[in-house]
């Protein structure tokens, strides 16, 4: 969920790693910047170059949209800047209005997008006004498959859940959702009948793109970024490929603003950082070479009169795959925070589909050695205990089943289940990781046998099931056809994740490819087992 990169830095440290640097510097000439992880092209092309031209020793950090909301919620004082994807999650971070000079950077809508055939069967090609009804039909009648990210863990998915609450409340423009329009049975019918439509939600919007790309036969549609609709069919179309098709849902069509504000830190320095966000904003919003960049990149201008663009590149917004370059209606009016939490809490614990997931952890002797198993501890706190899950948006649903297994040369603890979501039980669940020591050598293949047997027995059909694999080594292989067939036979994603750098990305890369899961590489275990629990 967090990638770090730094860029346009003039730091005499030149020994020190960029990824390293890190935490408040004192000096009105250095600029760290936390921006959501949609934000790193722009950063990498856009703002690293304009900073070294200035001179600004500009560091940045990219995150997730829960990472940077609660870093910004629990008061963190490293960053002099915050740079959100949209004022969904800003809202939920900034609850205290500690952010000044908050100005939008640029727009980006949520488009409904497939391959273009798919789009073509279904009739959207070449129809200018698909109404939010024509794509509920579709995807409700079983005639296309859809992905869309978890909301409560990207930004992207959580526009698209508003845009539809909207709709379902039957807001017009300028409206925005109430919590009694929340509490209402229209509200809480159609979005929980909508969600439980998504064939995929992938954690992050990168994930579920690339993912989606990779696998044309089982992902037919998605609700993603405008800009990356297009980025993507650069791509496909230079390789040779079938291009994306992409529609703007009429009625609630949600778009993303990027706020970029600063974050005053009542210090000497505060006057000089101040100075270049205020410089940044205005070059993003009124530099034309940086408007031409960002423009080339999909990106539209901020400063515009509502969604229209005046002679645009075709190569760009390019008619061929439905992007529309003058867009007309306007964007939904987010909710209060208050409300935006509530509705992501709930697709947590009511909306989604329940889910039977299976957690296999690595706990070998070389996760002790490694310090593997205290990330697990870590990461254990941080999706079971339903304290920390609430903050990171991934609370256990009332009717997810929660199995957890330790595994070696074989299964060395557990399975330990939990029927529900009863706080006690599922922290019963951390007090027996904590308590684990590490030893014994690697079979994955073991314990992804006992996961399908597990998960073939559950007769519930309302639940989603799905396989978390965790390890940082390499694993015996005396019983790798029986657990690769188990796996496959059972038809259940398995989200893999290696830890640190023995572990053999092509062992569980075969894994996950087998199955339609993912492969997560991942040296921050907290971070990777809290990626993995976003897929539910």
């Amino acid at each position: 969920m967090a990638v770090t990169a730094l860029a346009g830095c003039t730091s005499d440290d030149k020994d020190q790693p960029q990824s390293g640097r890190s935490g408040y510097v004192a000096d009105p000439k250095v600029l760290n910047l936390v921006a959501g992880s949609e934000q790193q092209k722009i950063l990498d092309t856009v703002v690293g170059p304009w900073c070294k031209s200035k001179g600004y020793d500009c560091r940045f950090k990219t995150l997730g949209s829960v990472d940077q909301a609660r870093l910004l919620k629990s008061g963190d004082t490293d960053y002099d800047a915050y740079w959100f994807a949209s004022s969904v999650f800003s809202q939920i971070g900034d609850t205290a209005n500690t952010l000044q000079d908050v100005k939008p950077m640029f727009l980006t809508p949520i488009v409904y997008a497939g391959w273009k055939s798919e789009m073509d069967r279904l009739g959207f090609v070449g129809k200018k006004d698909v109404q939010i009804s024509d794509i509920l039909t579709a995807v409700e009648s079983g005639r296309t498959k859809v992905w869309v990210t978890n909301p409560t863990q990207s930004n992207s998915g959580a526009t698209a859940l508003f845009a539809f609450m909207n709709y379902f409340a039957g807001n017009t423009t300028g409206q925005s959702l109430t919590q009694a329009q929340l509490d209402s049975a229209k509200v809480d019918d159609g979005i929980t009948r909508f969600i439980r439509a998504m064939d995929a939600t992938p954690p992050s919007t990168g994930t579920l793109m690339d993912q989606c790309l990779a696998s044309p036969a089982t992902c037919k549609t998605v609700f993603t970024y405008e800009d990356l609709v297009i980025e993507k069919n650069q791509e496909l179309v230079a390789a040779g490929k079938e291009p994306l098709y992409a529609v703007y849902p009429r009625g609630s069509l949600a778009i993303s603003d990027a706020p970029l504000g600063f974050l005053p830190h009542h210090a000497d320095a505060d006057a000089g950082k101040r100075a270049i966000v205020d410089d940044l904003q205005n070059y993003l919003l009124t530099d034309a070479d940086a408007k031409a960049k960002l423009l080339g990149l999909g990106r539209r201008p901020a400063t515009s009169i509502g969604l229209t663009l005046d002679n645009p590149d075709p190569k760009v917004f390019n008619p061929g795959w439905g992007i529309q370059a003058t867009i007309k209606e306007q964007g939904i009016q987010y909710p209060a925070a208050a409300v935006i939490t509530a509705a992501l809490d709930r697709y947590q614990t009511h909306y989604r589909k329940p889910v039977n997931a299976y957690y296999c952890l690595d706990g070998s002797g070389s996760m002790g050695d490694n310090q593997g198993w205290d990330g697990v501890k870590a990461a254990a706190h941080q999706v079971f205990d339903q304290d920390q899950a609430t903050l990171n948006f991934l609370q256990t649903g009332p009717q997810d089943r929660t199995t957890v297994t330790v595994f070696n040369s074989g299964i060395t603890k557990g399975p330990w289940v939990v029927d529900g979501n009863d706080p006690a039980r599922l922290h019963d669940v951390t007090t027996k990781i904590n308590a684990y020591k590490p030893g014994g050598g690697t079979n994955i293949y073991a314990c992804l046998s006992d996961a399908a047997a597990k998960l073939a027995a559950d007769t519930d059909a309302s639940r989603k099931k799905l396989i978390i694999l965790m390890t940082d080594g390499m694993s015996d292989t005396g019983d790798r056809a029986a657990g690769l067939d188990a796996v496959k036979a059972l038809g259940v994603p398995v989200i893999s994740i290696a830890f640190g750098s023995d572990a053999d990305p092509g062992q569980l890369k075969e894994i996950s490819g087998a199955t339609g899961g993912a492969f997560v590489q991942q040296n921050d275990m907290v971070a990777a087992l809290r990626q993995a629990a976003g897929y539910k």
